[in-house]
């Protein structure tokens, strides 16, 4: 048992609130994992007091990262379910919560895997695609591929430096890769088959909010009549418009600039990517052109290869 039920809560809101490395579908599953653990394991004498606990806990990590849809969306869910708890037993409420939240997280796992599978057949031999900092669905799909002959072109993706975790893992799978910095990013994009980003929330006019530099992979992109594809599990979706969104700021120190007079550093994490730049929405659904059009199945041969790196 958490003998300090309140202690358990803070570290792991404060966990959830300072991880800029995960991106929002794993960071909701990992914030999934922590009600599955907290329904197990906290100091509780009965089923209603339990689910009060962890009802506290989903409501507060709902308001930890306000730039991520999908960690709002997936604990909304959760929260939706709870109604179904048995109250008359604590184990079975116990076990009832727990089970909720790894169906939860199943059913995002699920998601991204059904997205894969759509853009795999896309990406043929000799495709190059740019990413942008790093989307669990993203590396999954590049995962899918591996042992086929394609290339990418990827940012290291300042402050945080999400880049060097993908580029870590493309090593490993022997894809060849071109790391460069954003200020590079003009340079580059020309030479990409592909621009394939994640995104943290899918607003309601399907304008993108994801990690700061994606708005100008997809402004380049665009110059360049690059294809940007955005890949998102509907649990991203948001009915928010673009200017009630808030765009999460972390520490300034982290840029690293000394104290000068007269400078004041910032470091918005988030950018918003307005839909006009977007050639095409992919979930589980299918895809879509067009955000306001229903998904369908992506058709063979959407992707046309012209480059190479």
């Amino acid at each position: 048992m958490y003998r300090n039920n309140e202690q358990f809560k803070e570290r792991r809101i404060r966990a959830i609130k300072e991880d800029v490395r995960k991106g929002g579908s794993e960071l909701s599953r990992s914030a999934l994992a922590d009600i599955g653990d907290y329904a197990e394991a906290c100091d509780v004498e009965s089923a209603m007091e339990l689910k009060a606990e962890l009802t506290d806990l989903a409501m507060t990590i709902q308001q930890a990262r306000p730039s991520m849809a999908v960690l709002w969306n997936i604990l909304q869910h959760w929260i939706e379910l709870m109604p179904g708890m048995p109250l008359d037993d604590l184990d079975s409420a116990r076990q009832f919560a727990a089970d909720q939240a790894r169906m939860l997280s199943e059913t995002s796992v699920r998601a991204s895997k059904q997205i894969t599978q759509q853009i795999s057949p896309q990406v043929v031999p000799g495709s190059v695609v740019m990413v942008h900092s790093y989307s669990t669905t993203v590396m999954q799909i590049l995962k899918s591929l591996q042992g086929s002959e394609f290339k990418v072109i990827m940012t290291e993706s300042r402050p945080g430096i999400e880049g060097r975790r993908m580029a870590r893992a493309l090593s490993e799978m022997q894809v060849p890769t071109t790391y460069i910095t954003e200020a590079q990013i003009g340079n580059f994009v020309r030479l990409a088959d592909l621009v394939l980003i994640g995104a943290d929330s899918v607003l309601q006019d399907g304008s993108v909010v994801n990690k700061a530099g994606t708005y100008l992979v997809a402004l380049a992109a665009y110059d360049q009549s690059v294809p940007v594809w955005v890949v998102a599990e509907s649990f991203k979706h948001s009915p928010t418009h673009a200017d009630e969104v808030e765009l999460e700021e972390m520490d300034p120190d982290e840029l690293q600039l000394p104290e000068i007079d007269f400078i004041n550093p910032r470091n918005i994490y988030f950018d918003i990517t307005p839909a006009k730049l977007i050639s095409a929405w992919i979930d589980e659904n299918g895809y879509r052109t067009e955000f306001d059009q229903e998904s369908k199945p992506m058709p063979a041969g959407l992707l046309k290869v012209k480059s190479g790196v």
